[in-house]
């Protein structure tokens, strides 16, 4: 399999391990990496680095005029077939006694992923969207973790996952998905005045192949999946809530080529939740 893919958010964690993955397979990934010298010293992404299907393209996503240079480099030779988009939480958060962790921009992966969205070359058919949030993220899926997770989600990360919330709204508005009313608007804070009405966001319905990947509580376990000898996934995955305690980015980066490559018409066009 050779797909032409833009990663945003691929400098680790999920979105690296599952560029690798891609790169591993033929194809060919563009980053969009505020610091490309961060792979400076590694040699798996050097290696495709040399051999040209690993583009590292400086800049910044919360730019709109970056976010337009990266989508035309990576269809200059033929249209993106995948968007990767799993910005997460960045910097230093800091900690209130009553609202928990805090980040600062409080609303970055939302803005990140209406620039890139906007600025999408409108072609007669768009490319596979995936983006990376949580579980937790909205008061429906809350009710359903266990309940130990209620009081993480609830209170030490409320405040980062109302970026993420505000994220899924932007998909649930541009795949035409029946938002549920339990949840709630984001606010104009996370998404900013008038969103719907920006300039090159894609009508609702018309991002007809997206994924809202929503991972249970992530570790830095190695790839269960890999040792597996029958082919049976060592995780769980499935619309809605899967009602899981933990997975590892690095199963959760199987998963995406996985379901990219072998089951896009089980996974796409969907709300999808992994876990152990």
């Amino acid at each position: 399999m050779s797909s032409n893919i833009l990663a945003i958010g691929g400098s680790r964690h999920i979105g690296y391990h599952s560029a690798l993955r891609f790169l591993e397979a033929g194809s060919t990934v563009t980053f969009l990496l505020r610091s490309p010298q961060a792979f400076d010293e590694d040699e798996a992404i050097q290696t495709h680095v040399k051999s040209g299907k690993a583009r590292l393209i400086k800049g910044d996503a919360l730019v709109q005029e970056d976010v337009k240079a990266v989508w035309a480099e990576a269809s200059k030779e033929k249209p993106v077939d995948l968007l990767l988009f799993t910005i997460g939480f960045t910097g230093n958060p800091k900690f209130h006694l009553l609202k928990g962790f805090m980040i600062s921009p409080n609303n970055l992966a939302t803005q990140c992923l209406l620039n890139v969205l906007c600025a999408m070359p409108k072609t007669s058919q768009l490319p596979k969207v995936i983006t990376l949030s949580t579980s937790g993220v909205s008061r429906s899926s809350r009710a359903q973790v266990p309940f130990l997770l209620k009081i993480f989600y609830g209170y030490l990360i409320s405040h980062p996952i109302q970026d993420k919330l505000g994220m899924e709204r932007v998909i649930y508005h541009c795949a035409g998905w029946e938002w549920n009313p339990r949840d709630g608007e984001p606010s104009d804070e996370i998404m900013g005045e008038g969103w719907r009405e920006r300039e090159g966001l894609p009508a609702p319905g018309l991002l007809k192949d997206a994924m809202v990947l929503r991972g249970a509580l992530l570790n830095d376990g190695e790839c269960v999946a890999d040792s597996v000898k029958d082919g049976a996934r060592p995780y769980r995955a499935g619309e809605g809530e899967v009602k899981g305690w933990s997975v590892s980015r690095k199963d959760v980066a199987h998963f995406i080529f996985d379901a990219v490559t072998n089951h896009w018409d089980d996974f796409g066009n969907k709300q999808i939740s992994i876990a152990y």
